[in-house]
């Protein structure tokens, strides 16, 4: 063997003792989340020390893992991550949800495997984003993948979206979105106008141009007005949201549009 063939090798073997890694640093983080919840359950953790220190590890586990090659780990941890976002505590409600995560995550880390086809059926079963207290809106089967930049206002639009009863999975960089979107397959997609790296007529005619992504429903989140010369380039079946005083009204004409109900 070549000195050449065994530095290839070599670079390979590193590749992959990195990512084993990353895989048990994972492992170690979600048998913390299980060790909190049991704690939650016997009262020996409080519920707010709860959220906030499940919102720092699911945060750095999910980080950890858009480095590891395992299929629809980004998803799920991302789901898990958006879940745990505007929790202030950690109510008895949100354990199951907590402990579904848990378990579902980590037949992944031990070795499920989970076919591309079937990422985004797996990702729908988990439950839906807790933030919201939306009364008796009854949750539906409609997922929405929002990609705002700025945290407060992708509050504001996600409130509206669960009030509606859709299942709101919340991004706030446009290429971790567009991986998401390609994995998860959402009903449909809301983008801000403005973000960075990528601009929302960028996103909106990637997702167009790829046979995998072009069925899904996109709407533009912007203060420009329709005929702006910045939204020409978007395609014709993008629609648009106007930030505002028209944004419920905009948004429920979006939605009639795409016969999302």
């Amino acid at each position: 063997m070549t000195a050449a063939a065994k530095q290839l090798l070599s670079e390979q073997e590193l590749d992959r003792q990195a990512e084993q890694e990353l895989l048990d640093e994972a492992r170690d983080v979600i048998e913390g989340l299980e060790l909190r919840l049991q704690e939650l359950r016997t009262g020996t953790l409080d519920a707010e020390g709860a959220a906030r220190l499940l919102k720092q590890d699911i945060s750095n586990l999910r980080l950890k893992c858009r480095s590891v090659a395992v299929p629809g780990l980004g998803a799920m941890t991302h789901r898990l991550d958006d879940y745990l976002s505007n929790l202030s505590t950690i109510e008895p409600r949100h354990i199951g949800d907590l402990q579904t995560f848990g378990d579902r995550i980590g037949r992944l880390l031990d070795g499920e495997e989970v076919g591309e086809t079937e990422i985004a059926t797996v990702v729908r079963d988990l439950p839906a984003n807790a933030s919201f207290d939306v009364g008796e809106v009854t949750i539906t089967d409609v997922e929405a993948t929002l990609i705002v930049p700025q945290r407060s206002a992708a509050r504001v639009v996600a409130r509206e979206l669960a009030a509606c009863g859709y299942r709101v999975s919340t991004v706030l960089d446009p290429i971790e979105a567009l991986e998401l979107i390609l994995e998860t397959r959402p009903d449909f997609v809301i983008t801000s106008m403005v973000m960075p790296r990528m601009s929302g007529v960028d996103l909106a005619c990637a997702l167009n141009a790829m046979p995998a992504t072009k069925t899904i429903p996109v709407a533009l989140l912007t203060s420009l007005e329709p005929g702006h010369p910045d939204l020409a380039p978007l395609p014709m079946n993008t629609g648009l949201i106007r930030r505002g005083p028209q944004f419920g009204d905009d948004l429920a004409d979006v939605l009639q549009r795409f016969g999302i109900t």
